[in-house]
């Protein structure tokens, strides 16, 4: 393990780091100790931090494990009440995971079950560790819209998570150009309002715009059968998980400690881990930067060991010890990252370091040049006019940047 420096960190987010390593098994006792006993420890900013972050089950079991009589009354009682929370929540998706799954085996459709409770079992060795909110599912694209059309006829709907402009525009294509607007979409998202549970319906880990993670046809290879609340489901090897992780944090900013631990609690469940496989497998992807950056992130700031090979790459890559250190800034120093869902030119430049192969990134811009049900919406137009749309898509994309970087400046 290596050591923390905290310098100007501020209590509240050093103790969150803490506690993630003491579950690592690094001996931080005696800092806790401290930062507990300390006057100057801000209890409520502490908790929104550690919400924010996804690492209240985690400050919750080392405090309670290690220095229940040091924290105040309120203190323990807010803890108590959102762990169990949490643990209602896991058990309601958890169940509902298993009915849908039996639901998809009636109709012959295999579905790989990932991230959410898939990572608390996998990484944690414990549903209650780790929060989640929705169930995401990887079908074949074969599969996509015959999964949707299930989930509807059983409950759920997309209508509430799509603006009503898009939903109109949506409405007035054919069934087969619907079909084929979903089938340019990485995922989908479906919500039971009876029972308050999000589905995430994936064909792809990440957007079109970043094609080797787009097309899984190679992922079902990659998985394995793990246990979850006594149901065997279809899920990622142990190595395919962090890949992903990794892809999907980078793709994020890594905004959350919460995502990094998921990584280092991966790595510490799993010390047999195929690293030469992993970083082949992450080259012919062109996600290896992604990979080395989720990693660096997880050796600094959780103090994971990492293997020679991993380190070699991170060592002779300059643009990973600079994303490594941008990153680290906005999510200790509480600096915002500004790389969001919407785009930005930041966003842009962000893509672009994170891609190697100079194809990817032509594809990107390609990608981005596609209309979309939001360029539909803002201006209608009959289809016999919808060439226009590709003249008029650059004009929306210049005016999203350069109001977004308005409306930043301005804060």
């Amino acid at each position: 393990m290596n050591i923390l420096n905290t310098t100007d960190l501020e209590p509240e987010i050093v103790l969150l780091l803490c506690c993630a390593r003491q579950s690592l098994g690094d001996s931080c006792q005696h800092q806790i100790q401290q930062l507990v006993s300390q006057n100057g420890l801000d209890w409520k900013k502490a908790i929104k931090m550690a919400r924010f972050h996804r690492l209240l089950p985690l400050l919750h079991k080392v405090l309670l494990s290690m220095v229940p009589a040091e924290l105040p009354d309120w203190v323990l009682a807010e803890l108590h009440q959102y762990q169990l929370r949490n643990i209602g929540n896991a058990f309601s998706l958890v169940q509902e995971l298993r009915a849908f799954l039996d639901i998809l085996d009636t109709h012959h459709i295999k579905a790989i079950t990932f991230k959410g409770p898939v990572t608390a079992v996998s990484a944690y060795g414990d549903l209650s560790l780790r929060v989640f909110g929705d169930l995401d599912l990887l079908v074949h694209p074969d599969d996509l819209l015959t999964l949707r059309d299930i989930a509807i006829k059983h409950g759920y709907t997309c209508d509430k998570l799509m603006a009503i402009s898009e939903r109109d525009c949506l409405a007035k294509l054919t069934p087969q150009e619907q079909a084929a607007y979903f089938q340019t979409q990485k995922e989908f998202s479906l919500f039971n309002p009876e029972k308050r549970i999000f589905l995430d319906i994936h064909q792809g880990i990440l957007a079109r715009h970043f094609y080797p993670l787009f097309d899984t046809r190679w992922i079902w290879n990659h998985t394995q059968m793990v246990e979850i609340g006594g149901k065997q489901v279809l899920s990622l090897t142990p190595e395919v998980q962090i890949l992903v992780l990794c892809a999907q944090g980078a793709e994020d900013y890594w905004n959350q400690l919460g995502k990094i631990c998921d990584v280092a609690m991966l790595m510490d469940k799993h010390p047999t881990l195929d690293w030469d496989h992993l970083l082949e497998l992450s080259d012919d992807l062109d996600v290896l930067r992604r990979l080395l950056l989720g990693l660096s992130l997880v050796q600094n700031l959780y103090g994971v060991d990492l293997p020679e090979s991993a380190q070699k790459k991170i060592q002779e890559s300059p643009v990973i010890q600079t994303l490594v250190q941008e990153v680290q800034q906005n999510i200790l120093l509480g600096k915002k990252a500004n790389v969001d869902s919407r785009l930005t030119m930041r966003r842009v430049i962000h893509q672009f370091r994170l891609m190697a192969d100079w194809r990817n990134r032509v594809y990107f811009v390609g990608d981005l040049m596609h209309p979309t049900l939001a360029d539909m919406a803002a201006m209608p137009l009959p289809k016999s006019l919808f060439f226009f749309y590709y003249l008029f898509r650059p004009l929306r994309l210049v005016q999203e940047i350069f109001c977004h970087k308005k409306q930043n400046s301005t804060v």
